[in-house]
């Protein structure tokens, strides 16, 4: 199933691409209500929220982009820095004409979403972090170690490799399948909840011209990620925060690892889950989060999106 079987499903999906912060982007768009964005992790692109749209657009306006190096987004040598990351998605928010919003990030697109939380937090409502470590010096000594613990299951061996020159071009360019065909068989609880034909739709960007090089560009930055979120150690980040892992992944040490960068944080474990929590659990994440939202409204006010068409200043495709 991707964005356009969705689509066929009584719900109006609309697809773009504009050219924002020096980049193109494409995005997707459905529903109407308080806004949402959806920031999709590695190695997946924005139909990585597949099974959350239609659950999330009865109430609210869903945006579901696919950030540089990912997707059918540009894919340059650089700028894959969380700063530099939000400052595309908050370029892209000004086109499209809707906020503040609800932020709900996953994988590596969670650590740029809390630099985002942290340094605009008149834009962002609330944070929902999904199973990924966050990114500091602590954090990262703790994640990579030789040891039976941090080696298990491979440990996070593509980390490291991002940063041997060209080696993870050279041996995944002609392999990308058998590359997510890995990730999914390690990481999910049960591999069958990715699809035949989803991970035909990953794989399509992911043997471009320059995907597999775009996709570990978050890798290539994360020294500079990790210096831009540093300070949120002494100066937490006051925005809401549901962090959720899956309970076969990183369970609720998502939570507690964000309550050393967070002020205000709940959340905890999704049962029968591993990584991929918006794939393998669409219904209970989506559960949690209206719940969240809802706990975190402030009484006698509810934000009304000004909303644009994008077709107006975009391209539709």
């Amino acid at each position: 199933m991707d964005l356009h079987h969705t689509a066929r499903k009584n719900l109006n999906i609309n697809r773009y691409s504009t050219k924002v912060n020096g980049v193109r982007l494409h995005y997707a768009m459905a529903g109407e209500g308080d806004p949402v964005l959806l920031w999709h992790g590695f190695p997946g692109t924005s139909n990585s929220w597949r099974k959350v749209i239609p659950l999330l657009a009865r109430e609210h306006t869903v945006i579901v982009p696919d950030m540089r190096g990912f997707g059918d987004s540009d894919k340059p040598e650089g700028g894959y820095d969380a700063h530099t990351l939000v400052g595309d998605f908050r370029e892209l928010l000004s086109h499209v004409g809707v906020g503040p919003i609800h932020l709900v990030a996953h994988d590596m697109g969670a650590p740029p979403a809390l630099v985002w939380a942290g340094h605009h937090p008149d834009q962002i409502r609330t944070l929902t972090y999904l199973d990924e470590p966050i990114i500091t010096s602590e954090s990262l000594q703790k994640l990579i170690q030789f040891t039976p613990e941090g080696t298990a299951r491979g440990g996070l061996w593509w980390w490291p490799l991002a940063f041997a020159p060209g080696l993870a071009e050279a041996l995944f360019t002609g392999r990308e399948r058998e590359v997510l065909a890995w990730f999914y068989r390690h990481y999910c609880a049960d591999p069958d909840a990715i699809e035949a034909d989803a991970v035909n739709e990953t794989l399509r960007t992911f043997a471009a011209q320059g995907g597999v090089g775009g996709v570990f560009g978050v890798y290539r930055a994360i020294f500079q990620t990790r210096d831009q979120t540093e300070r949120f150690t002494v100066d937490k980040v006051r925005v809401p925060v549901l962090a959720l892992g899956g309970d076969k992944s990183f369970g609720d040490r998502t939570r507690e690892l964000l309550t050393t960068v967070a002020q205000n944080v709940q959340g905890g474990a999704i049962a029968d889950c591993g990584h991929f929590i918006p794939e393998e659990q669409p219904e209970e994440l989506v559960r949690r989060l209206v719940a969240f939202w809802r706990s975190n409204e402030p009484p006698h006010q509810r934000a009304v999106p000004a909303r644009l068409d994008p077709a107006a200043t975009g391209h539709a495709e």
